[in-house]
């Protein structure tokens, strides 16, 4: 697959062979088929979150699950998030192990805390590796929207803070790609 111009991120041009490089490659077939992602409206507790995308819908997961993963259990939606939990199937070998947490967040300051600071990763990707929720359970990977009104956010399900971003960047990726591959 050849990458689409203005894609930003990571792309595979031919299948890779790790496990998790692979579901980031299949999903890359949504591109430039973005989901019309509704706001949380109702759904929400409070004002603050009734504007945020709901990355947890069924259309979402439907993407998904013709990549191997399923939906775990029902998303929450609390003050300035919404979070949902995928998980490779385990009828999948290559994708039984993996795992994310991943949703759309008002800010990346509410995972900051006072000593969590935003850093780039390798590929410029903007993770929060250590410091503030991060300590809790390892990188989180953000993807800001185009209108700068919240974030695209992802971790691993792994509680492993020695595994660094790789996992989070890539469950990002995933997400971002299952939704169309922007979203404004």
């Amino acid at each position: 697959m050849l990458q689409p111009a203005g894609h930003v991120g990571i792309w595979f041009e031919t299948e890779p062979r790790d496990p998790l490089d692979r579901l980031v490659w299949k999903s890359q077939q949504f591109v430039g088929q973005p989901l019309e992602l509704e706001p949380l409206g109702d759904a929400v507790r409070t004002p603050e979150s009734a504007d945020l995308p709901n990355v947890c819908v069924p259309e979402v997961f439907e993407r998904l699950e013709t990549l191997g993963i399923m939906r775990g259990q029902r998303p929450d939606v609390g003050p300035g998030y919404v979070l949902c939990a995928v998980s490779g199937k385990l009828s999948d070998s290559t994708a039984r192990g993996i795992g994310f947490l991943m949703g759309a967040v008002a800010s990346a300051d509410v995972f900051l805390w006072e000593d969590g600071r935003l850093s780039l990763d390798d590929s410029g990707i903007r993770v929060l590796a250590r410091g503030g929720f991060a300590n809790e359970v390892g990188c989180i990977a953000f993807e800001s929207s185009s209108s700068g009104s919240f974030e695209l956010y992802s971790y691993s399900r792994k509680m492993d803070l020695s595994i660094g971003c790789e996992e989070s960047v890539k469950g990002r990726q995933l997400l971002l790609n299952s939704i169309g591959g922007s979203y404004v």
